[in-house]
């Protein structure tokens, strides 16, 4: 009797109506005006940057241009299966569509640069206290007001 009291409760909390959550940052601006910046942590970079030291969880970031011709990027992230990705890199990093959405006034604009991570870092401490902080700041300071986030 005990376990269905304690179920019922477990269940009327979770089907308990959620209010709408407090607002972070309030956002005064309509998607034409945005500025709108892409991080991936799949591994992607420019061919003339180093590569993700993957065996070492490197949580390093490489700075991807919004110029950027996408025959000058690779991936050298090993723990996704990148077959799409080496083919067409707008599958993990949609540079192209970003371009587009800006050019055609959907967006305000894109950031003048994005970022590429690798998503595999068994050891994310220095990541989260000193590399997405630094990164953060770099968005802010591009004015950046939307972060598309892709995954590997």
């Amino acid at each position: 009797m005990w376990k269905q009291k304690v179920i019922g409760k477990v269940a009327e909390a979770m089907v308990k109506k959620v209010e709408t959550p407090p607002t972070i940052a309030p956002w005064g601006k309509s998607l034409a005006q945005a500025r709108v910046a892409l991080v991936t942590t799949a591994g992607v970079h420019l061919k003339e940057q180093p590569i993700f030291q993957v065996e070492e969880g490197d949580s390093s970031y490489r700075v991807i241009p919004n110029d950027v011709r996408q025959e000058d990027l690779m991936i050298s992230h090993t723990h996704y299966d990148r077959t799409d990705a080496d083919q067409d890199i707008n599958c993990v990093f949609p540079i192209a569509r970003l371009q587009e959405l800006a050019q055609q006034g959907i967006i305000g604009s894109a950031a003048s640069v994005h970022y590429g991570f690798m998503g595999y870092i068994p050891k994310p401490q220095k990541l989260m206290e000193e590399v997405a902080p630094e990164v953060a700041r770099f968005l802010k300071e591009d004015q950046v007001d939307i972060v598309v986030l892709s995954p590997g």
